[in-house]
């Protein structure tokens, strides 16, 4: 008798944090620069990511655009696309980071807007 099993490769996102401009300074309108975040993720052991995605793109930059309804703020995220192997899914196992870093033009881009809160919602996919 043979037994077989087959184990195929998988890419899954363990952390998707928010990117936070904070708080806009309307009266100076600066370039806004926040901290970089980092998408992790892990593989099966041996397995790199073969796409990484920021909304539909494979890579950077990714153009924003914040919205409270009626008003919007325009933003861009880059990113280098990942190709570190998995070393497994299961517990243990340190997650791979990859750097989202953010940035908003200063200026007019934010200047004229109203107050509110102002997102988007942007889907971060990986596979292997």
């Amino acid at each position: 008798m043979t037994v077989t099993a087959t184990v195929v490769g998988v890419c899954k996102l363990v952390s998707v944090p928010t990117l936070d401009f904070g708080t806009l300074n309307q009266a100076t309108a600066p370039v806004v620069n926040p901290p970089a975040v980092n998408v992790t993720y892990r593989c099966t052991k041996g397995t790199p990511p073969g796409s990484f995605k920021v909304g539909t793109l494979t890579s950077g930059p990714f153009n924003g655009v914040l919205s409270n309804g009626t008003d919007t703020i325009t933003y861009t995220i880059n990113w280098t696309p990942p190709t570190t192997a998995g070393s497994g899914l299961g517990s243990g196992v340190t997650p791979i980071d990859v750097p989202l870093i953010g940035s908003m033009p200063g200026g007019a881009n934010y200047q004229n807007v109203s107050a509110g809160t102002y997102t988007q919602s942007v889907p971060i996919e990986i596979s292997p």
